[in-house]
């Protein structure tokens, strides 16, 4: 049996927890449909954060496009296991890659 690497271990423990945080901006989005900018909880990594990042309804359903990508508020990415992919003023999107993002995408809660 393969045995995995502290960074695969890392890295999907990072997944897990940015799938927490989705877990509550999937509420947020729910309660502020129709409202113009809305504060989210930033996605990163760390379980310490307690960052608020302003998206619109529509970006945050952007970004929600793909399972593998989380908005952050900027300089939070863990380059170890993730790519920004895009970045504004306000904020910027990572998207797992590896067993991170195969982590993430498992844990989306609009896939299961």
């Amino acid at each position: 049996m393969a045995r995995e690497s502290d960074g695969d271990v890392r890295a999907a423990k990072a997944a897990r927890n940015q799938s927490l945080w989705r877990e509550i901006n999937e509420r947020v989005r729910l309660v502020a449909e129709g409202a113009g900018d809305v504060d989210f909880v930033c996605e990163c990594a760390s379980l310490e954060c307690n960052e608020t990042i302003t998206l619109s309804v529509a970006e945050y359903e952007h970004v929600r496009g793909s399972p593998k990508r989380f908005p952050i508020a900027l300089g939070h990415d863990f380059p170890a296991f993730e790519d920004v992919v895009a970045a504004d003023d306000r904020y910027a999107v990572v998207e797992k890659r590896g067993k991170a993002g195969k982590e993430a995408a498992k844990m989306d809660p609009r896939l299961r």
